[in-house]
């Protein structure tokens, strides 16, 4: 078959995003998959969970982009009205979203067997099998997003299997010799709890385990899966992956006799309600790019030109002998902030028109300890779908889009959704960049609600913005048992997450009475450059202090305990006079999300409607609108709760002509972050959006407006 611009083959995260984001694109994309269903590692065959950078601690990390729209819909799927998490109504959503781009022909059930070269150094064609027969097909550029690399290693792209030695990279966390294992693979099952005892006895075959032999493994028999069955990376995880899946269903089986029958685990009402039939591999083959991602990579943050992707997951790496392995089950070491991607790591260093993304990646072994998460494997599975289109447009092949297109491929990634550290919005064809945007109200930089109370015994730490050139007070919410005295200090920082206690502006003590609950002042009574500000409570026996583990753009709360300093949540706080960094000139400057920086969004005063405008310098030819919305980038894809209350769910679109502004569109019921409206050419002086209502804030929201003739 002929006539695609790219063939993905691997229907995973990754796969899928690259597909969707080439047939968005304007290519027409063959998707290859060898499961019946979507999802890969995510589908309900397999069961992981869907994590990235907000995984692994970094604030307002999410990933976004079709990474985002796919956890979106999994957490509240507009099919099925509820969240559908890793059940098998998942895989009909993801299934729904690629038959939604009419440019993917998607293939189930159809096994990529081999590479078929043009020459040497490039693929003309892919040999599949499925039920219909052996067959061929073929595109001028190819994704392989498989895991294993199956066209990838038939086509001879040069790869790596196995750990590099700690000289190689000069990595800390490598071995001291390099060797042939990997990270094992994993075997996944859920449980359900009846309202009366049920037995369980083991087959003959199953392991037995006692205490002693799970060692810093929790097994409550309330967890949702058990990630430390693990085996087989001291095995091929390709050639043995039979082998491997018999020995973990084995283990599964053990483990679950011991929760069951040894021990006091209160198991005795719970039942096995799901065992995994495919093994979740996370290491096997690596294809070499034009440069190798390395551990001092990811604990540099190093900031590479060609950046389109993005990571934050700790570097997490595991025992060769998995569960068999007395020590622990996994080594997390956390990295200090996110870190880049370069496209670099995406393409075959001699294969010249492939491109990988996942767990193939060119990369380390340490570094794959952190890129293999699929919310990873998805924005880079994203980039190269992308790239894939620039490839078509300009009859190039990946190379060439490195060396001559990078920045055109990063400004692509932006529109569409994507994150990329330190670069913001620049596209030339985007008209909002040239309005004058004005809104009906901006709050102010204020958190008076709080969830609870707690101890503060030591130190603790809360960052702000502050755009005014004084500060005279600064209060925050406490409750005291006992009569104690409270001290705050004031120091100037250079960002919300900087923790340099170098620059102190002001101290300020206040007494607590005894039984006392409620705000109090603390007088700074000082003239300052706006900026960034760090307050430090010191620690106080018999003291709370008010908490809302929601995090809020613009604050940051600092953990003085830890190198990591950065924390979730907020305290309750109150500048007097007021900060206001949420105003509406925040909609254009490129960055639609918070960073240590700046919040980067408009917030509205309280209460609806509430309105945006954008108005031009003179009279634009429209046809296109981008909105994005907040969803609390700040919650890890596993514990969203969708929709979001800070998701504007009702909106209305106006266009200005005459001094008129005359509906262009509403919207209702709304929980998406990435909204994109295309209608039919209007000619207007400018836009205006009127947010309604939202999914329960009081406050309306947007980061970005984007407008474009097309």
């Amino acid at each position: 078959m002929n006539g695609y611009d790219v063939i993905v083959i691997g229907g995973g995260i990754a796969g899928i995003s690259a597909s969707i984001s080439a047939a968005r694109l304007g290519c027409k994309v063959a998707l290859v998959h060898n499961r019946p269903v979507l999802g890969g590692n995510f589908s309900s065959e397999i069961k992981v969970h869907i994590t990235g950078a907000s995984g692994g601690g970094h604030m307002f990390a999410r990933e976004s982009g079709i990474v985002d729209e796919i956890v979106t819909e999994a957490r509240f799927s507009s099919i099925f009205g509820r969240s559908v998490w890793l059940e098998t109504a998942q895989d009909i959503v993801l299934l729904d979203m690629v038959k939604q781009e009419p440019g993917i022909e998607l293939f189930l059930d159809t096994e990529a067997k081999e590479a078929i070269m043009e020459d040497s150094s490039r693929i003309r064609a892919i040999r599949v099998e499925s039920e219909k027969g052996s067959f061929t097909l073929s595109a001028p550029i190819f994704i392989d997003c498989s895991g294993d690399g199956v066209i990838a290693y038939s086509a001879g792209a040069e790869y790596r299997m196995g750990r590099e030695g700690k000289e190689e990279f000069g990595e800390s966390l490598a071995p001291d010799k390099p060797d042939g294992y990997v990270l094992g693979s994993s075997l996944m099952f859920t449980t359900k709890e009846l309202d009366h005892p049920v037995k369980f006895s083991p087959p003959g075959w199953a392991y037995r385990f006692e205490d002693k032999d799970l060692p810093y493994r929790s097994h409550s028999p309330r967890e949702l899966n058990y990630w430390w069955i693990e085996y087989g990376g001291m095995l091929d995880t390709i050639k043995d992956n039979d082998r491997i899946k018999e020995e973990l269903t084995k283990i599964l089986f053990g483990v679950w006799d011991h929760i069951k029958n040894r021990g006091n685990h209160r198991a005795e009402n719970f039942i096995l309600d799901w065992i995994g039939q495919m093994v979740g591999k996370r290491e096997s083959r690596r294809f070499i790019g034009d440069y190798i991602l390395t551990q001092k990579d990811l604990e540099d943050g190093t900031l590479f030109p060609d950046r389109v992707a993005y990571g934050g997951w700790s570097i997490d790496l595991h025992p060769p002998a998995g569960i068999f392995d007395p020590g622990h089950p996994c080594e997390q070491y956390k990295l200090p902030d996110p870190y880049s991607i370069p496209f670099r790591s995406l393409y075959s260093e001699n294969i010249e028109n492939l491109m990988f993304a996942g767990r193939n990646i060119s990369a380390s072994h340490v570094a794959l300890g952190s890129t293999r998460v699929q919310g990873t494997c998805g924005v880079m599975g994203q980039a190269a779908g992308t790239a894939a289109y620039l490839c078509k447009k300009y009859d190039l092949m990946p190379r060439d889009i490195y060396k001559n297109h990078i920045k055109e491929l990063q400004q692509l990634l932006l529109r569409e959704d994507c994150y990329i550290i330190g670069i913001k919005n620049e596209d030339p064809e985007d008209i909002a960049r040239i309005s004058k945007v004005s809104a009906s109200s901006s709050r102010k930089l204020e958190i008076e609600n709080f969830t609870t109370l707690i101890p503060l015994n030591s130190p603790i730490g809360e960052s702000f913005m502050v755009t005014d050139s004084r500060i005279d007070d600064i209060s925050l919410y406490f409750s005291s048992t006992r009569e104690r005295e409270i001290v705050l200090s004031l120091y100037k920082v250079n960002s919300l997450k900087d923790i340099n206690l170098d620059d102190l502006i002001a101290t300020s003590r206040e007494k607590l009475k005894a039984n006392f609950e409620g705000w109090i002042d603390f007088p700074v009574d000082r003239d300052v450059n706006p900026g960034y500000y760090l307050i430090k409570v010191d620690g106080s026996p018999d003291v709370y202090i008010g908490y809302n583990p929601r995090s809020f753009p613009g604050i940051q709360r600092i953990d003085l305990s830890s190198k990591f300093n950065t924390a979730r949540g907020v305290y309750p706080l109150r500048l007097n006079p007021p900060s206001k960094p949420y105003g509406p000139e925040n909609i254009i400057n490129g960055i639609s999300r918070p960073t240590c920086s700046a919040p980067n969004l408009w917030i509205s005063e309280e209460g609806f409607p509430q309105s945006v405008d954008l108005d031009f310098p003179e009279p634009q030819r429209i046809n296109t609108i981008y909105i994005t919305f907040d969803t609390n980038l700040d919650t890890p894809e596993p514990f969203r709760n969708v929709p979001e209350p800070e998701c504007v769910r009702d909106y209305a679109v106006y266009y200005k002509i005459n001094g008129e502004r005359i509906k262009l569109l509403e919207e209702r019921g709304n929980y998406h972050r990435r909204r994109v409206h295309r209608f039919n050419e209007i000619e207007c002086e400018g836009i205006s959006i009127e947010v309604l209502s939202t999914n329960g804030d009081l406050c309306a929201r947007i980061y970005e407006i984007r407008i474009y003739r097309f």
